[in-house]
């Protein structure tokens, strides 16, 4: 039996979402990290996967000071659904722009979308990403 979704929950999760945007556009390499659960996960669209804040906070400085150091990302989310009402999942669409490839080259596409898969978690009345999993749409 699916849990009934919690209004405040639900919004505190979105809260979570938009906190992300923010530290993401900001380049708040620690911001994002703190975001995590302490042994959060995190897989890029090149099936690089990273465990744990402090090498959350590090991949973060690596990325912000490298080919996204200009991006700007938006992250739509589609849907949130309960697996209990201390784990949820989270699908979000996402855009990029701005990014250049690893190389320092304009990145082709230019503008990037895909969807993320988070698996989120309440842990001491807070929500925190636990694992994070990100696929781009090709082609688009």
């Amino acid at each position: 039996m699916k849990p009934e979704p919690n209004a405040s929950d639900e919004a505190a999760i979105k809260r979570v979402v938009a906190d992300f945007n923010i530290c993401f556009n900001n380049k708040d390499a620690h911001a994002c990290a703190m975001l995590f659960a302490g042994d959060g996960d995190l897989i890029t669209t090149r099936g690089e996967s990273t465990h744990g804040r402090p090498n959350l906070e590090k991949h973060y400085q690596t990325v912000f000071s490298t080919f996204l150091k200009n991006a700007h990302r938006v992250d739509t989310v589609r849907n949130v659904r309960f697996l209990n009402p201390t784990i949820a999942s989270v699908d979000t669409e996402w855009k990029l722009t701005g990014a250049t490839s690893p190389n320092g080259t304009e990145a082709a596409p230019p503008v990037r979308e895909g969807l993320l898969t988070w698996i989120v978690t309440k842990r001491d009345g807070r929500w925190y990403i636990t694992i994070f999993h990100e696929l781009d749409f090709p082609g688009k």
